[in-house]
């Protein structure tokens, strides 16, 4: 065990930092998750016995997964008597994945001295906000066609636009013949739906959505007349609502937040 001690750590966001003169104890990140850090700084006091030493320091996810480590730096502490102070300035694109804590951990040749947590802001992220549900249906209220992520019996993933009819949350598409080709959507579980902004024409965010299809002729009938009206293009009018009932399959799809 290292005979060094790790009084504190921090990172913390650089730029607030220069605007401010405040060390905010976060990784920054811009846009939606996942998405790069901003720079940020690290600090760390060690207290130890004198001599050269080997760090490595390691930013770990949720999980425990490292996701960045530094190159080895040498350091010199002058002794047990002092309170040595590093600073370090992280310029490095960090991948962060999830809004929950990480961790800042700190070797000395090749000795764990000590861990502190790492808080993630992301300011930009409706998903880190928790309101990528709300967000997509108000998207999805001004869109025209939403993107599909469909399962295929190779393992692939068929991505296809798709225009729906839409229920709240809930979403009908119509797949068929002269409609839309949507390969393989009533034969999958669970699809991936993708939600675009078209004020900003930038995605939203996706989502799992369970797959069902639509087997009551009063449900078909009652959906189907209310894509008459959502339908863009359609070339034969209140027509299209008995060729859908001849040729085409209708799915729900339910987001799951």
């Amino acid at each position: 065990m290292s005979r060094v001690k790790l009084l504190s750590g921090m990172a913390y966001d650089l730029d607030t930092h220069a605007t401010t003169g405040v060390a905010d104890p976060v990784i920054r990140v811009q846009g939606e998750l996942p998405a790069g850090s901003q720079p940020v700084a690290v600090h760390r006091v060690y207290k130890g016995p004198q001599g050269m030493y080997e760090e490595v320091f390691v930013i770990a996810d949720p999980d425990g997964e490292v996701i960045w480590e530094s190159q080895p730096r040498v350091l010199e502490l002058r002794g047990e008597m002092f309170e040595d102070l590093f600073r370090q300035e992280l310029r490095d694109r960090v991948e962060i994945s999830s809004l929950a804590e990480h961790t800042l951990a700190f070797y000395l040749d090749g000795q764990l001295v000590g861990r502190v947590p790492v808080f993630i802001d992301a300011p930009e992220s409706v998903q880190a906000a928790g309101v990528l549900m709300a967000a997509s249906e108000t998207a999805l209220k001004k869109g025209a066609i939403c993107w599909l992520g469909i399962p295929q019996p190779d393992g692939s993933e068929l991505t296809r636009p798709a225009w729906y009819v839409q229920q709240g949350q809930q979403l009908f598409v119509l797949k068929g013949p002269k409609e839309q080709e949507l390969p393989g959507l009533e034969h999958a579980r669970e699809v991936t739906v993708t939600v675009k902004s078209k004020d900003v024409k930038a995605t939203i965010g996706s989502m799992p959505a369970a797959v069902r299809v639509v087997t009551d002729e009063q449900e078909f009938e009652r959906v189907a007349a209310m894509g008459l009206g959502t339908r863009l293009n359609l070339q034969d009018g209140e027509a299209a609502l008995q060729r859908w009932k001849d040729t085409c399959t209708l799915v729900e799809l339910t987001p799951r937040g």
